[in-house]
């Protein structure tokens, strides 16, 4: 042993995974960008398909259609969310992105819906980016980035709300929602989209492909609550984002047949991806693994 509490072993493997997450992030920034770009609105989470079935055209499609289509439903999941979270009273106020990737969701909802948004990350290279779609939208003065860990959110509040698009899986739930309390005024909501556990298998596909592993509902719920948070809404929305991973691997394999500048590495990565890709369409379809909306309100 090298002598160190176990408390202090804790924070340092802490900080190390948010290292780790920030790196991986950064490091995938060019192929974020290639995929759902080029911006400014750059969104890296599901869509959201109301027929819930895939364009039939999918399969058939250049990469740039495919891009077109997985975009659109994208900015259709966050229209979603605007609708469920009621979002013209909830997030049209002072807000926190938490987890804010390439920044599309804060420029959506500053856009959208007015709202004053700190865009959090973790990943340094995308502050710049992030701020420089905001001017690229006309949003500059509403959107302003901020680099740190979900945990050591500014205390510069209060804020009318806290949204968390597929990225709270990352974040040591507990930690989080005890900030969140001391950051959300009262009534304040925690608005979340991400992917939840429902059977082991289902977490072990996602974390060998994200690099964590998702919790339950009641895991968010009894965290939320010892933090004076309640939660007030729930929905199921597996079904309907079910059709992404089908468009995310016919997007992977027209860019394999197609593009024969790729590098030995770049087909490397891509093949990965796209049998990621499939793994994760048939745990979505299986019921390993659940898509939902969730929404908190601080209540002291």
């Amino acid at each position: 042993m090298d002598g160190l509490s176990s408390s202090t072993q804790t924070a340092l493997e802490s900080q190390d995974e948010v290292r780790i997450v920030g790196q991986y992030y950064d490091d995938k920034t060019a192929r974020l960008v290639r995929k759902y770009g080029p911006g400014p609105r750059i969104h890296y989470h599901v869509g959201h398909y109301a027929s819930s079935e895939a364009p039939r055209n999918a399969v058939d499609a250049t990469p740039d259609a495919i891009r077109r289509s997985i975009r659109l439903h994208q900015e259709g999941l966050l229209r979603y969310a605007a609708k469920i979270w009621g979002a013209e009273h909830r997030l049209s106020g002072r807000i926190l992105d938490v987890g804010c990737g390439l920044g599309g969701g804060s420029l959506f909802w500053a856009q959208e819906y007015g709202a004053d948004v700190t865009a959090v990350t973790n990943a340094p290279e995308h502050a710049p980016i992030v701020e420089g779609f905001a001017r690229e939208c006309g949003v500059g003065g509403r959107v302003r980035t901020v680099v740190c860990d979900a945990m050591h959110l500014p205390l510069d509040g209060p804020y009318d709300a806290a949204v968390a698009i597929e990225s709270s899986g990352y974040f040591n739930r507990p930690q989080w929602f005890e900030r969140l309390a001391r950051v959300l005024r009262p009534g304040g909501s925690v608005c979340i989209e991400e992917v939840f556990l429902t059977r082991p298998h289902g977490a072990d596909v996602w974390a060998e492909y994200f690099y964590t592993k998702p919790a339950t509902v009641l895991d968010y719920a009894e965290a939320a609550k010892s933090a004076g948070f309640e939660l007030v809404d729930q929905v199921d929305a597996t079904s309907e984002t079910l059709p992404f991973w089908e468009e995310s691997a016919a997007w992977t394999k027209a860019v394999l047949d197609s593009d024969s500048s790729l590098s030995a590495v770049d087909r490397r990565q891509l093949r990965i991806s796209l049998m990621a890709n499939q793994a994760l369409g048939a745990e979505w379809q299986a019921g390993g693994l659940q898509l939902g909306f969730l929404r908190f309100e601080r209540q002291h």
